[in-house]
């Protein structure tokens, strides 16, 4: 049996990457910052006939990111595919914002990658191989006055990706960044199911035809 791990595990992306993985046979392990709403899809899940599981930890956390990856690891035999799909929103003009505050929605929206791939990439390695994922944005490339912190993280976690790639990809661990050029929810073609087909398509990838950075139009 497949794991899928979910980092950033909300109710609208996160349930529709759980919901299409467990599909393809995966069993699915939730991480998230916010109990109720965690509690809430992994209930949702297992009530749909999904094996699921669920932790509570703050991204931005590294050793309690570490624990919880841990114990899905050791429950589940492993994680197939792991899935950062962890923003931040802060609503901030660059008058006003600190670089504290930058520094810790960076962690949180990029650096967090990093604490999830290093908790499992051992274990990938041992099976022969795996896929980390990154929920990416426009905003990398268009970022928002409104929320300038944003773009910075979807950049930084465009950059941390691509150098997970190099390191990572000719030992047959597959790392992409899914860049969602548009508002979740806002029509037919951000709706949260479709774009979860990306996630599962990029999953399944042929090594000779891996991508690193996948574009979603709609």
């Amino acid at each position: 049996m497949s794991t899928l791990l979910i980092v950033g595990a909300g109710p609208r992306l996160g349930g529709a990457i759980a919901r299409r993985f467990a599909a393809d046979g995966y069993d699915v392990a939730l991480l998230s910052d916010n109990q109720t709403s965690v509690e809430l899809l992994g209930t949702a899940l297992q009530q749909e006939g999904i094996t699921a599981g669920w932790a509570v930890a703050d991204v931005r956390d590294d050793a309690a990111v570490r624990a919880a990856v841990a114990r899905f690891a050791t429950h589940a035999g492993g994680i197939d595919v792991a899935v950062h799909n962890v923003s931040v929103w802060r609503e901030a003009s660059v008058l006003e914002l600190t670089p504290q505050e930058l520094l810790a929605d960076v962690h949180a929206g990029a650096a967090g990658l990093l604490t999830i791939a290093q908790a499992v990439v051992p274990g990938m390695l041992a099976a022969g191989g795996g896929t980390i994922i990154g929920t990416g944005s426009a905003a990398a490339d268009t970022p928002s006055g409104a929320a300038p912190t944003l773009g910075v993280q979807k950049a930084a976690l465009r950059a941390v990706v691509r150098a997970m790639a190099l390191e990572l990809a000719p030992r047959g661990i597959h790392c992409a960044t899914i860049t969602i050029n548009g508002v979740l929810g806002s029509g037919p073609a951000f709706d949260p199911a479709r774009i979860a087909e990306v996630y599962a398509e990029v999953a399944a990838e042929p090594r000779e035809a891996w991508r690193t950075v996948v574009p979603y139009n709609g």
